[in-house]
């Protein structure tokens, strides 16, 4: 199934069908849509049936069945509610039109990041990664802060935007230890890690430092940390996580404790199952998993985003 995602400006809508405006009042940054009544009249005027609809997290709102008979959806939200629709979605034919206003965004951010260098400005081809049958356009990760992705209220998140994230990131700075044998494209590992990450963007919660990543090439990178040992090993996990984060890498990294390598499909075998985050939400693993790439998976336009992506 290919999606259609369209990252649009406040107004620039320009396709005339029957839509319906959904709205996830628990993200970031919503605020700003759910009362914006010139939106709607510019809508009305594009659109022949212009429907709103607020929900919140808590809701249990299911995108698939309320979205039937309409032509296009358009979303506002985070990550979260980003990997929700293209799940729900991934064998509808509806049009897909996304308002990110998360709190970090990080999959338009690294669209907005790349426009400049883009032949078509404001089009692009979106690869998708998918860990057990599910979709996710940015990260799948287990480990070390990880469920900073998923563990904030959402009403911690309206008031306090990205301090809740650190103040969680602080509350999860612990080593984990997940036992792991890997096949990466025929590549065999096996260790004790802390982090095990597959990533399809430039930024994951807010840092920028996958610049290996392409958009349409039809591959992921594999972040592995290896879980450090001995009575200092808290100290060592944030020197691992510096260098991961902070420095970032420019080509593939092959070291002791960590490795970063471009991959198009894992086979992940844990030896007890765990929870991981996807684009910022949770999903328990298996003990027997796989992560691969769809190339060219969607098709997104990126227009007027520096009105409501934040820096």
């Amino acid at each position: 199934m290919m999606f259609l995602f369209l990252i649009y400006n406040k107004y620039d809508i320009i396709i005339t069908m029957k839509c319906l405006l959904l709205i996830n009042a628990s993200s970031g940054n919503s605020d700003w849509i759910a009362e914006d009544k010139e939106l709607l009249t510019a809508l009305r005027k594009t659109y022949d049936t212009v429907d709103k609809k607020i929900f919140t997290a808590e809701d249990g709102f299911n995108i698939a069945s309320e979205s039937k008979g309409y032509d296009t959806l358009i979303l506002c939200g985070g990550d979260g509610t980003f990997n929700y629709a293209i799940n729900a979605l991934r064998d509808s034919n509806i049009e897909l039109i996304y308002l990110p206003c998360g709190t970090f965004n990080d999959c338009a951010h690294t669209l907005k990041k790349l426009d400049g260098n883009n032949p078509k400005k404001g089009q692009f081809r979106l690869d998708l990664g998918e860990i057990n049958g599910r979709l996710f356009s940015y990260v799948a990760a287990a480990g070390s802060f990880t469920p900073i992705g998923y563990l904030p209220k959402n009403k911690y998140k309206k008031a306090f935007k990205r301090l809740v994230y650190y103040f969680y990131a602080f509350k999860e700075y612990k080593v984990h230890k997940i036992h792991a044998k890997m096949k990466v494209d025929g590549r065999l590992f096996e260790d004790c890690y802390t982090l095990i990450m597959a990533v399809n963007s430039r930024y994951v919660f807010g840092f920028s430092f996958n610049r290996i990543f392409h958009l349409n090439d039809g591959k992921g990178q594999l972040l592995l940390i290896k879980a450090p040992k001995g009575p200092f090993g808290f100290i060592k996990l944030f020197f691992l996580f510096f260098r991961a984060f902070f420095v970032g890498f420019d080509s593939e990294y092959d070291g002791k404790n960590i490795k970063f390598l471009s991959f198009k499909r894992c086979m992940l075998q844990l030896e007890k199952p765990v929870e991981f985050c996807v684009d910022g939400e949770r999903l328990l693993s298996g003990r027997a998993n796989e992560i691969w790439m769809h190339k060219e998976r969607g098709s997104v336009i990126l227009t007027g985003a520096k009105d409501f992506l934040s820096e």
